[in-house]
């Protein structure tokens, strides 16, 4: 959703394109060719930029959200699901779940600084950021754990075990709590992050 509540902005996988809806309206009123099987959408924390992942080829693409155009467009590895932002917008991090990696991206130049790889087997599905920008979770798919890592200098800090093939995961305003969504085993995991541990499943 944009930043003035007033747009939706969408993936569409089987035609390749991202679209901008009008939530007042429920009208389309931009589409943008992407490449194939767009799927991760995030908006920057500013609101001007909005970028989707494309899963085939690997394709992370940036669009401006007041004009609805291309602007940047960056190759990662393939199969990148989600989106994450620190330093208030200034890099985005991008699983690969083929590559079991993060890729850390600059904002401002649309270019790779960083690639952060993962615990052996990982499938890194979905990134999250702690409320305070200090820790950058993700979870590993077909790993069964969601990785822990320090936000600035990526160091992998902890690997919290959880269900079977955890892929959506979310934080708790508090930042006290992370839940992860495991597809198999048809449960949520809830994990205290300050032992890091899972504490019930639900």
């Amino acid at each position: 959703i944009s930043a003035d509540g007033r747009q939706l902005f969408v993936s569409n996988e089987d035609v390749k394109t991202a679209s901008s809806v009008s939530i007042a309206s429920g009208k389309v009123e931009h589409i943008v060719a992407l490449s194939q099987e767009p799927e991760g959408v995030a908006l920057s924390p500013d609101g001007r930029t909005l970028f989707v992942t494309c899963e085939t080829g690997g394709d992370v693409f940036v669009i401006d959200t007041s004009t609805f155009k291309v602007t940047g467009h960056v190759k990662v590895g393939a199969r990148p699901r989600s989106v994450a932002f620190l330093q208030n917008g200034k890099l985005a991090v991008v699983p690969s779940e083929s590559a079991g990696n993060l890729y850390v991206i600059d904002v401002a130049t649309v270019k790779t600084v960083n690639t952060i790889a993962l615990p052996k087997g990982s499938r890194p599905m979905r990134v999250r950021v702690s409320p305070d920008g200090s820790r950058l979770y993700a979870s590993t798919g077909r790993g069964g754990s969601v990785a822990v890592l320090d936000a600035k200098t990526f160091a992998l800090l902890d690997t919290i075990t959880v269900g079977k093939r955890p892929w959506g995961i979310a934080l708790s305003p508090d930042g006290r709590y992370l839940y992860s969504a495991n597809g198999p085993s048809n449960d949520v995991s809830v994990v205290d992050l300050a032992s890091n541990k899972e504490v019930t499943r639900v």
